[in-house]
């Protein structure tokens, strides 16, 4: 970057009023942090980025620093921002954000970096001539303070109901142009099943800046609703008595312009590339579990019988199934064909959930890996024989089955290196004994506070 280049950024934004500019990064916990900067001081630090300590990676949502050789008091790493992401909050329009990757001294970018595997990933798609379209569809629980100070689900309605588009769209219109004013383009809502609940699903964009999008949305959506006197939670289970909060990944693979999930003459849709891509998917699903179910708290959700993907299978529009593919659109059947992973939360690093999918979907394309038969009933209505005929098997019932299933698998290890494997499954394994000690409501309180 020369100097004329930061100095354009830099007057650009002063002439915008801003005078804050934010540093940050997601770690291992799927929780964005960072350092601030005053504008007037920012200077080379666009393009040299700032210090953090080296013990971060290894920092658990306590703040405890799991042991990892080299990731202690000693030393820094460089916060390095990607100026693409550069974003002024609607909500504090003198400060302006920029995500970071990961680097070392000699300016090195660092694999453990779930950002930085993220971008290798998907240069290797681009190499093969694949354009990746992705989003999360969040589902997130309102709640308010009652009277005894408690929390309680606010304005709890049934599923779809009008009472509860009636009563959000005192919030809507300002919400989404908050989103929007950051480049989030949401395309729907909906209130959904669980006790004021809501569901907002956005547009697809390139893998990088879908997972900006990812952090960017929940910030806005908290903030948002905490300036008016509600709590917004995206926690997998923050209600115990209710449905779950799920952030499912659409995803869809093209060449050219043209979506190569698609194949008319299929019975589902789906094209050879994408049955490959399933395959891989489902063959690397335990160990995928780990990265888009990354919690103890996801486990309290992902349960058999509430339509909260249970099971390592796929089927058209089966919602049990940790893999669904979705009905197309009439009118744009081609471009409208996707991949729905079910069995995801927003307690996920989304870098890390991207490209653990990507990694499991390219293993299965390279290797052509088909799925086994497609299921379409509900897996817990069968038989034991029945099960084991359709080899119909459940994902991983706790974090540390799913993080044991991570740690040997090779394209895993291979995406984010044997250090990121090895932080990321001992920042995991802390939440685990931490949370061994909780009741189920206390887990669930948790989460709910810090997600």
């Amino acid at each position: 970057m020369t100097g004329d280049t930061q100095k354009k950024i830099i007057d650009d934004l002063k002439e915008q009023g801003v005078d804050l500019l934010e540093f940050i990064y997601v770690d291992y916990t799927g929780l964005p942090r960072g350092k601030t900067v005053f504008l007037s001081e920012v200077a080379h630090h666009l393009e040299d980025g700032i210090g953090i300590t080296k013990a971060m990676p290894a920092s658990t949502m306590r703040d405890e620093i799991v042991s990892v050789y080299g990731m202690n008091a000693v030393g820094e790493y460089r916060l390095i921002p990607d100026l693409k992401s550069l974003r002024i909050l609607p909500y504090a329009p003198t400060v302006a954000t920029l995500m970071c990757n990961y680097y070392d001294q000699d300016n090195n970018r660092l694999d453990f970096d779930p950002r930085v595997a993220l971008q290798k990933i998907v240069n290797e798609y681009s190499k093969m001539g694949y354009e990746i379209k992705m989003t999360y569809e969040n589902e997130f629980i309102l709640y308010q303070q009652a009277e005894t100070g408690e929390l309680e689900p606010y304005n709890p309605e049934i599923c779809f109901s009008t009472e509860a588009m009636d009563n959000l769209y005192r919030y809507l219109p300002s919400l989404i142009k908050n989103l929007r004013n950051v480049g989030i383009n949401p395309v729907e809502y909906y209130p959904e099943a669980g006790a004021g609940q809501h569901e907002l699903p956005i547009s697809p964009t390139d893998p990088l800046t879908a997972g900006d999008n990812e952090i960017l949305l929940k910030r806005v959506v908290k903030k948002f609703f905490a300036d008016n006197n509600l709590y917004a939670t995206f926690a997998p289970k923050p209600n115990l008595e209710t449905a779950s909060n799920g952030a499912h990944v659409h995803l869809s693979l093209w060449k050219n312009g043209v979506n190569v999930f698609y194949d008319q003459q299929d019975k589902l849709e789906l094209s050879k590339i994408g049955y490959y891509f399933v395959g891989g998917i489902l063959k690397h699903m335990n160990s995928l579990l780990a990265l888009t179910c990354p919690s103890v708290n996801s486990y309290q959700r992902l349960q058999p019988g509430h339509w909260s993907s249970a099971y390592a299978i796929f089927g058209k529009d089966n919602r049990e199934a940790a893999v669904r593919i979705p009905s197309t659109f009439a009118g744009d059947r081609k471009n409208s064909m996707n991949i729905e992973l079910k069995a995801s939360d927003a307690t996920a690093n989304p870098y890390m959930a991207f490209a653990g999918i990507l990694s499991a979907g390219l293993d299965g394309i390279i290797k052509k890996i088909m799925p086994p038969a497609e299921v379409d009933v509900q897996p817990e209505t069968l038989t034991e024989k029945q099960i084991m005929k359709k080899k119909i098997a459940r994902l991983p019932l706790n974090l540390s089955e799913a993080l044991q299933a991570l740690k040997n698998d090779s394209v895993m290890i291979n995406a984010f290196s044997d250090l990121g494997i090895e932080v990321y499954s001992k920042v995991k394994q802390a939440d685990v004994d931490y949370f061994s000690k909780k009741t189920a409501e206390e887990i669930a309180m948790i989460y709910r506070d810090m997600y």
